[in-house]
């Protein structure tokens, strides 16, 4: 049987798709529409190794699927892995696909399926810590982004970035430098926002 793929049902644009690293399993989890990507893992622990999770949030799902990473995906499994950490989760505040920030409804309804939240409050409750990286996102998203932060900071895990920008919101790890180190995050709006 085929798998199952995506970008058959919806094409998310992009035309960079990067081979998962050497001994790297990924999975994903999309609406049956294929519009909508809620999960992303990747898993390199050694048999027997205790399960090390992170999640990295970030503003919308690219090209990444189970079987293939897209340039956002690539750099944060390097981040994670040299963290120490040996397995990615990968969610996202809106979760329709497209790679260009451009190509998001504008509808916050449509943007964000029901389904999103709850995929990432799972993900955080199984995570360490959950690493913010959503970049900017247009303020017609805020209640979205707002109810999210909520249903994160609920699970009780730690929230870190790799910067803020100036508006207070997390730095997209892909304009970064690799060896760029964790940092505490607060939500926009209820502390200091350091760079």
């Amino acid at each position: 049987m085929a798998a199952f793929d995506p970008d058959t049902l919806h094409d998310p644009g992009g035309k960079v798709r990067l081979a998962l690293p050497d001994g790297v399993i990924g999975g994903a989890t999309f609406s049956a529409c294929g519009r909508y990507r809620q999960a992303l893992t990747r898993d390199w622990g050694r048999e027997g190794q205790t399960p090390r999770s992170i999640m990295f949030l970030g503003m919308n799902p690219s090209t990444a699927g189970a079987e293939i990473s897209d340039p956002t995906c690539h750099r944060e499994v390097g981040f994670a892995r040299r963290w120490g950490f040996n397995r990615y989760l990968k969610g996202n505040m809106l979760d329709w696909r497209a790679t260009s920030p451009k190509d998001i409804p504008h509808d916050p309804a449509l943007a964000c399926s029901p389904a999103n939240i709850p995929a990432i409050v799972a993900m955080a409750q199984e995570a360490e810590i959950v690493v913010m990286a959503y970049g900017k996102l247009h303020p017609r998203y805020r209640p979205v982004i707002m109810a999210i932060f909520d249903a994160v900071e609920a699970s009780g895990k730690p929230l870190h970035c790799l910067g803020v920008n100036k508006d207070g919101s997390a730095k997209h790890p892909l304009y970064l430098r690799s060896d760029t180190d964790l940092r505490d995050f607060t939500r926009p709006g209820q502390g200091p926002a350091v760079n």
